[in-house]
């Protein structure tokens, strides 16, 4: 009975907590609502995001089977890994970290303004705070904790799930609906980065300093699947059919054929055909 009551007061306190972080976000974010159409188009684009990152940890961590504890953490975590966008866009009207600031490391600025990671144990507050540093690296050090590798993995999936939706819906959108935020000042023109092939051909994601175009943001964007962690990850790319729509969109010459091959190999022998 201990054991249960003890259980069911953790249970309670990470239920509370949660309530408070949803409603200190909110509040938070109000201020950054604007009567400038283009900015006001990004901030709302950024608390949809957020919402459905939450959703997308949830499907993943429920995936894995996690205890109601970790289920409410990695909801927080996913509330709050990108806190640091809205001063990013209200000070430079960009999502570009190359141009701009790391928003991993100014989220956590934010955070730690606002104090509202306090109130966690400390074990948990240097989680959230390491998985939201590590949410936008390349990639994550292995010899991060069990923990940490666990709980990062789950934000960069549940984060990289949306904004694969968000893209492709930007580029079947964006000559009706552009939005240069989201084009990181790259041109759509013909041509693409053999630096950004030679990524692929090795399994790797493309780095950010080899994108010269827009179908190097698609080839960044394809070798995401490199970094995609969790089988149900996968299987909502697959059936959302995002992956089909970026290569839809590339030019289908010899090189891209080759490092498109690569991937559709990579992800059959992960066990899933896409395309």
């Amino acid at each position: 009975m201990k054991a249960r009551s003890r259980n069911n007061a953790i249970l309670s306190v990470h239920s509370d907590y949660l309530y408070s972080c949803h409603a200190w976000f909110n509040d938070y974010t109000r201020c950054f609502h604007s009567s400038d159409p283009k900015l006001e188009k990004n901030i709302d684009l950024k608390l949809k995001h957020t919402a459905r990152v939450c959703d997308n940890i949830s499907r993943i961590a429920k995936s894995l089977q996690l205890g109601q504890e970790d289920l409410a953490l990695a909801e927080v975590l996913a509330l709050l890994h990108d806190v640091g966008r809205f001063e990013q866009l209200k000070d430079y009207g960009s999502f570009d970290d190359r141009i701009t600031t790391d928003h991993a490391a100014l989220g956590l600025k934010v955070l730690n303004r606002a104090g509202i990671l306090c109130s966690l144990p400390k074990n948990e507050r240097r989680l959230i705070r390491r998985a939201i540093w590590l949410h936008n690296k390349y990639e994550i050090p292995e010899t991060e904790s069990p923990r940490c590798l666990l709980f990062s993995r789950l934000i960069r999936d549940a984060d990289k799930l949306d904004i694969l939706g968000l893209i492709v819906e930007h580029f079947e959108t964006r000559s009706q609906n552009p939005n240069p935020a989201l084009d990181f000042g790259l041109e759509n023109c013909p041509g693409y980065s053999k630096e950004a092939i030679l990524d692929i051909l090795k399994g790797r994601m493309v780095k950010i300093a080899a994108l010269k175009n827009q179908n190097d943001m698609r080839l960044m964007y394809l070798s995401w699947v490199f970094d995609i962690y969790f089988p149900v990850t996968l299987s909502c790319i697959e059936e959302r059919g995002y992956l089909k729509k970026l290569v839809d969109c590339l030019p289908q010459d010899s090189e891209i054929v080759e490092a498109v091959d690569f991937i559709m190999d990579y992800l059959d022998w992960r066990g899933l055909v896409f395309i």
